[in-house]
């Protein structure tokens, strides 16, 4: 099919107007497609029809009749599975086209009001004129294939009729691609007493779509299609007031869309990057690893389609992390260790594929590894992604995990029953559960510079580079505690402390933290390790903090002010895991009582 068998074809549906009959779009397409890598059209098969004269009727011939809907009812599990594939390679291609433009005080003069309004008209008359409707869309399929793989641009009017013409195309044709620029498909007058535009849920025939708007361009009512169409991608750009085809498509965003729905990605193999084999991980490479190995034996030990969920949540999130890394790594000039770049995963690899395992660690020891491995008992390693994960399913997750590090499965065992005792001590009931499970507590510590100040050890190789990939994902994201893993220390209580009692953090980033702290105060007297002073001193002063942010605020609040409420909360949850301490011995120096050997822990 089309010139280039191997390339799909491209239609464009131009707006309000003549139809641009010099084709300046293509010219402008085309030059931009080279700007940013790709071949031009030149071994494209282009179709760009021409219906102005059908637009600018009243409304048409009565007799023609409206194409029917082609796309196919699908079963629940089958939009499930579209869902998940549509939203992985949106994914993908955000991480490829880059942050959206901020939005600008570009103003809207009035000169523009006539563009917009007859956009609009014309818009209004195609979903609410049948005859118009059907004489279009039927002039459009007759010059569409039948079956191969096509990528639809529609600009501004044209947007609509392209939505319109996604649920009516040949079912052996399918979109590689939407690109969507200019559309006024978010203005309410659309969707008024009409169904026709809205689509809540991804189709299974077409792969993604991309629409793109300018923060000047009044025609899209200064905003994205997403409430209409959530599995779109809305990106903003910085165009100024032009609503002109050829300006979009001149843009790169625009052009790397429609790039890839063409030809492909612009690489097909991950980029060749060289790394040093010979030398060792540093303790946040060493935290990543671990975090890593964790989520794929809680994979390993989840079933059916949880399982699957799991896995490919994963995959999107291993993916993202690795990539930013290796990025950053390579803008700071820092050596890239060859077991990082082994657990890069492909784009194009599928779905069901294994994914890339981390080298098992034999050079950590057990007091190193207590507030990594606590960390990630906290942790949801797939986040964003909130997938819940059984209590037993964590259990063997993490003697796999000790037993993979050289450590035994009972430093797993140990760790999973201090972190129930310590929940338990924090938490009278199973509320602590619901915190845990979404992965908050320490991570709170990244939203900050102080916060990763105190992550990365001074003089660390690559511990910005690092931690700059991590928290990209936002404080509580994928390995947030992790990063912090290493901050709680005598010296570090007063900061962390500030950093929780302040309004920024909430009484269950406070209790979970709490819970990390204590899980680690138990887990080294199981093990029969020194404790770390830090931790105690870390809750006494958010004990302090709190005691007196709720002593100045009661003065003149509310007895039942939200805000002091949330003070006393955290203040309680220090206090109640300093009393644990005191009664299970786990400081020295608090009690006057003598340990009492192997007498369990009062839970």
């Amino acid at each position: 099919m089309g010139e280039n068998p191997g390339v799909a074809t491209l239609l464009y549906l131009h707006g309000v107007g003549n139809g641009d009959p010099r084709d300046a779009w293509r010219r402008a397409l085309d030059k931009s497609l080279r700007d940013v890598g790709y071949p031009g059209l030149d071994e494209v098969e282009v179709i760009a029809p021409k219906y102005p004269d059908v637009l600018r009727t009243d409304d048409g011939d009565k007799t023609i009749k409206l194409p029917p809907i082609t796309t196919p009812r699908m079963s629940a599990e089958e939009q499930r599975d579209v869902r998940r594939r549509v939203e992985r390679a949106t994914a993908e291609l955000e991480s490829v086209l880059g942050e959206p433009v901020p939005a600008s005080p570009v103003g809207v003069t009035d000169s523009l009001a006539p563009i917009v309004l007859r956009v609009l008209r014309q818009a209004h008359n195609y979903v609410t004129k049948p005859g118009i409707r059907a004489r279009t869309l039927r002039m459009l399929l007759d010059e569409l294939p039948e079956e191969g793989e096509i990528v639809i641009v529609g600009h501004s009017l044209g947007s609509i009729i392209a939505i319109d013409l996604l649920r009516r195309l040949p079912p052996k044709l399918k979109v590689a691609g939407l690109v969507t620029i200019g559309s006024p498909a978010a203005h309410p007058n659309l969707h008024d007493d009409s169904d026709r535009l809205e689509m809540k849920a991804p189709m299974g025939h077409v792969a993604w779509w991309v629409n793109v708007w300018s923060n000047g361009d009044a025609v899209t009512g200064l905003r994205g299609i997403w409430r209409h169409f959530p599995w779109a991608l809305d990106l903003q750009v910085g165009l100024g007031l032009d609503h002109r085809t050829t300006t979009y498509l001149r843009s790169k965003p625009v052009a790397t869309a429609i790039g890839r729905g063409l030809f492909g990605s612009l690489t097909k193999e991950l980029a060749v990057v060289e790394g040093t084999p010979d030398v060792a991980l540093n303790s946040l490479e060493v935290r990543l690893a671990m975090w890593l190995a964790y989520a794929q034996f809680l994979r390993d030990h989840l079933k059916g389609a949880t399982k699957e969920r799991f896995g490919a949540a994963l995959r999107v999130v291993q993916h993202e992390v690795l990539e930013r890394l290796i990025e950053n790594y390579r803008a700071d000039d820092v050596r890239i260790p060859q077991q990082l770049l082994d657990l890069r995963v492909s784009p194009d690899v599928p779905s069901d594929a294994d994914l890339p395992r981390p080298k098992p660690l034999t050079q950590v020891s057990k007091e190193e590894a207590v507030l990594a491995l606590v960390a990630l008992a906290t942790a949801n390693p797939v986040r964003p992604y909130e997938i819940e994960v059984p209590d037993d399913v964590r259990r063997q997750a993490f003697h796999d995990l000790t037993v993979w590090m050289g450590l035994g499965g009972g430093l797993g065992e140990n760790l999973h029953a201090a972190m129930q005792s310590a929940s338990k001590a924090v938490y009278p009931v199973d509320q602590w559960k619901l915190w845990v499970g979404i992965g908050i507590g320490a991570a709170v510590l990244v939203a900050g510079p102080i916060g990763l100040a105190l992550a990365a050890p001074a003089g660390l190789a690559g511990g910005a580079a690092i931690i700059g990939a991590l928290s990209a994902f936002g404080p509580g994201g994928m390995v947030g505690g992790l990063v912090t893993a290493g901050a709680i220390t005598t010296t570090g209580a007063g900061t962390i402390a500030a950093t929780l009692v302040s309004s920024s953090s909430t009484a269950e980033d406070v209790e979970v933290t709490v819970i990390q702290l204590l899980t680690a105060a138990i887990l080294r007297s199981r093990e029969g390790l020194e404790q770390d002073l830090g931790v105690w001193l870390a809750m006494s002063e958010i004990q302090r903090q709190t005691g007196r942010e709720v002593a100045r605020l009661a003065a003149y609040s509310d007895d039942k002010a939200p805000g002091v409420e949330a003070l006393r909360r955290k203040a309680r949850a220090a206090e109640r895991a300093m009393t644990y301490m005191v009664k299970n011995h786990l400081v020295e120096g608090l009690t006057d009582e003598e340990p009492k050997g192997d007498e369990p822990f009062e839970e």
